[in-house]
């Protein structure tokens, strides 16, 4: 039997095969507790794997253990003897693992064909970058951290139909399955889809479909009650990666991809992604970005994390297709910065825009600005909308003085404090939800006692009168700061209505993952 082709890496028509590859990575222990434990890490994603790593990979691997030689093979990339590696894979033979694509045998030893890594709960397979950089067109990376923030910040109500648009190795999908009864994976790149379908079946997963296709084409007329994305967003004058570069001008794919996203979303469904965006000189950058959504009958929350000046920018993307020589790199980056001067772009933005359908009303449109992109998390995303929508109802009248809030259990607050003459006073101060919401810097008194007081028991007009007590100052001179303080705590989730229920974040908590079903049914 063949091994797969140079498009599809890895055969994804023998399930059987595949499930025993599982069994014997599970005996042998090529999970994320003791792959981490073995190498001297917190998590696969703190591992590094440039020549200098190798060394100190291979010291850890050196005691010749069936884990040991599938560290060295496949996270280290370096050839095993053939004899190890027919240990390590019984009662497997070594052929079989070849044919399925995982490695090429040369002589007496075994060579990795594509990189496994073990990742949460998962294992990912996925290309490996060469030494010394040129990559393939059709690279197919693993999580890379933009798509490992992504994750921590997505959603996760049950949902019928999720879809992963640009998947990738699969990786967000195989996340989505557990609270999703179908999900629908996309990519315009064959390898990515094919190294998907594996990922599925390598993981035991069931109710994902992998479908080749570019945007919304594989979907049809299905709507979402959950849309994930972490596209090709890349900023540059090149076509050279399918996962990196869109071969658009300027942003137009993302432009292109968040005008087609209400379409293709359910009634209150969600859609995230990460991506970036730009500001072109003598142009209102967020006028033109809020442009995207017109019409969109879609409540939008743009949380913005970082701004980059085009050559640093250039700086830190050009390395990934092109080969370390500095001649060309020099050419490259010459080329970068002509295309950002002929297209007027003095920065380039980035951060994560989230969109929720919700038609039959006003919708609503709110920018975070240099946010920390591994937060909030997917629950206070949620508590963030449920928040903006409890302000837009209340108001600023006599309806938000009336709410009787409350602080959320999982509110955990620390302060710095700095001795002085009349005693210790609070330098610094913050509060944190769960893994979500921070509110650090500017934690003073009035922030803290209003944590402290709201109950659930009295409106905020009372809880203003003690807090002006505790303060010692006069109710009428404090109310509008108090109100502004109110509305930060009540946006990011650490007040709650007391009457709401009290799930993640401020939302109904969801009940265990959805039944799967066939994922070709539409």
């Amino acid at each position: 039997m063949q091994r797969p082709s140079g498009s599809s890496p890895l055969a994804v028509d023998r399930p059987d095969d595949v499930r025993r590859v599982r069994d014997v990575l599970d005996r042998a222990g090529f999970d994320d507790r003791h792959v981490c434990e073995r190498l001297g890490v917190r998590k696969a994603a703190d591992l590094s794997f440039g020549p200098l790593d190798r060394p100190r990979l291979l010291r850890r691997t050196r005691d010749g253990d069936p884990l040991a030689t599938l560290i060295r093979l496949f996270v280290a990339g370096v050839p095993v003897p053939l004899v190890a590696f027919r240990r390590a894979v019984e009662p497997m033979g070594p052929a079989v693992w070849a044919e399925l694509g995982l490695v090429d045998l040369e002589g007496d030893s075994a060579r990795r064909s594509v990189m496994l890594l073990p990742s949460e709960r998962f294992l990912i397979a996925h290309d490996a970058t060469p030494p010394g950089g040129g990559i393939r067109r059709d690279h197919v990376m693993g999580a890379a951290p933009s798509t490992r923030a992504l994750s921590s910040m997505i959603v996760r109500p049950r949902a019928r139909w999720t879809l992963d648009l640009g998947t990738g190795c699969g990786y967000l999908a195989l996340r989505a399955a557990a609270h999703s009864q179908h999900v629908l994976a996309t990519d315009l790149n064959p390898r990515a889809v094919a190294m998907a379908r594996f990922n599925a079946m390598l993981n035991r997963i069931d109710n994902v479909a992998v479908e080749e296709g570019s945007l919304f084409e594989p979907a049809g007329d299905l709507r979402f009650d959950l849309i994930v994305s972490s596209p090709p967003f890349v900023v540059s004058p090149q076509d050279d990666l399918t996962y990196r570069d869109s071969g658009l001008q300027g942003d137009a794919f993302c432009e292109r991809l968040f005008r087609a996203v209400p379409g293709h979303l359910a009634e209150g469904g969600f859609a995230q992604v990460i991506c970036n965006w730009v500001r072109i000189a003598g142009v209102d950058w967020l006028e033109r970005l809020a442009g995207w959504f017109d019409a969109s009958e879609c409540d939008v929350w743009i949380i913005h994390a970082r701004s980059t000046n085009p050559a640093d920018y250039a700086q830190q993307w050009l390395p990934e297709g092109a080969p370390s020589a500095s001649g060309r790199f020099a050419d490259d980056f010459a080329r970068w910065m002509a295309y950002y001067d002929r297209q007027r772009i003095e920065a380039i933005d980035g951060g994560l825009i989230s969109l929720r359908r919700r038609t039959g009303g006003r919708n609503w449109l709110r920018v975070d600005m240099d946010c920390d992109v591994e937060g909030p998390d997917g629950a206070g995303i949620l508590a963030g909308f449920a928040g903006q929508d409890l302000l837009d109802g209340a108001g600023d009248g006599p309806a938000l003085l009336e709410l009787k809030l409350r602080c959320r259990p999982e509110v955990r607050v620390s302060q710095r404090l700095q001795p002085t003459d009349s005693g210790w006073m609070v330098d610094r101060g913050g509060c944190i939800l769960g893994a979500g919401p921070r509110f650090e810097g500017e934690f003073n008194p009035m922030v803290f006692n209003l944590l402290t007081l709201c109950r659930g028991r009295l409106p905020l007009s009372a809880v203003f009168a003690q807090v002006a007590a505790r303060l010692g100052r006069d109710v009428e001179t404090i109310r509008e700061e108090c109100l502004d303080v109110a509305r930060s705590l009540i946006l990011q989730g650490f007040l709650w209505p007391a009457d709401a229920p009290l799930g993640p974040a401020g939302i109904d908590r969801p009940g265990a993952p959805m039944e799967s079903g066939s994922p070709n049914e539409r």
